[in-house]
């Protein structure tokens, strides 16, 4: 396989994730201290949790998406050196 950059889409994502760790955690840590672990609270906590996975889970299938890309690539190369061989026998 092919080494290759990060595309703009994962950049952003990179710096949208960093940013709802960071906030969301601070948020979180702040109403904590206010209001103690209340269910408001909790329920909170994993509705973040929820969007951080989201978050992943997003990243993932762009990683995904761009190495079945190169997969394909090859696969057609190979189809079209099989072509060739079959129309030269």
């Amino acid at each position: 396989m092919r080494n290759r950059k990060p595309n703009t889409f994962e950049k952003t994502l990179l710096v949208i994730g960093v940013a709802v760790l960071m906030v969301g955690y601070g948020l979180i840590h702040r109403q904590v201290v206010i209001e103690g672990f209340t269910i408001g609270v909790i329920q909170t906590i994993f509705l973040w949790f929820i969007l951080v996975a989201l978050i992943i889970i997003t990243a993932a299938n762009e990683n995904i998406k761009e190495e079945l890309r190169d997969v394909i690539e090859l696969q057609l190369q190979e189809i079209r050196l099989l072509r060739e061989e079959i129309r030269r026998k």
